[in-house]
């Protein structure tokens, strides 16, 4: 066990000055190098905190799988259908290139009239979908985007968030 030191205690109480800085530069750098932070880790945190915000059900992806026979390579085709579900609620959603380099949303979903909601990076955009399910967004950017689907069919239904999905 280690004996407590009161000239530690008087020396941490001290406000920070230069050498403290220079310390804390180092460590900073010595981190970057040794652990950096995992590649899209804000942005899982901002859709962990918006879930539990919005109190809402996360949809999963449906994995089809790769067809049988195939091979690994390093090259790789660009999804272009994607399919949630969860509990009572499917979406599916068609990404399609639009001009100077946005993407056109179509998408389906099993509550016609429910509300979706289209969160991309700083901004968001909202539509109803139609008597069959069907909505669009168009002009998205390109980057990570989540969809929110509030239904008002059935009174005090939980929001449903799907994953981020890269566009």
């Amino acid at each position: 066990m280690n004996t407590p030191n009161p000239a530690e205690d008087v020396l941490a109480g001290q406000p920070m000055d230069a050498d403290d800085e220079r310390a804390l530069a180092l460590v900073r750098t010595h981190l970057a190098a040794a652990d950096p932070v995992p590649s899209g880790l804000a942005e899982r945190v901002k859709f962990a905190m918006t879930v539990a915000s919005l109190e809402a059900e996360v949809a999963h992806i449906i994995n089809e799988g790769a067809p049988a026979g195939t091979v690994r390579t390093t090259e790789y085709d660009r999804a272009t259908t994607v399919t949630f579900e969860s509990d009572g609620l499917s979406i599916m959603v068609t990404l399609e290139d639009a001009d100077r380099g946005t993407t056109t949303v179509r998408g389906w979903v099993t509550a016609p009239g429910a509300e979706v909601e289209l969160r991309e990076r700083a901004r968001s955009a909202t539509t109803t979908a139609d008597d069959e399910g069907r909505f669009v967004f168009e002009g998205v950017e390109r980057g990570t985007v989540h969809l929110v689907i509030r239904r008002h069919d059935e009174p005090g239904a939980r929001p449903v968030i799907t994953p981020g999905i890269e566009i």
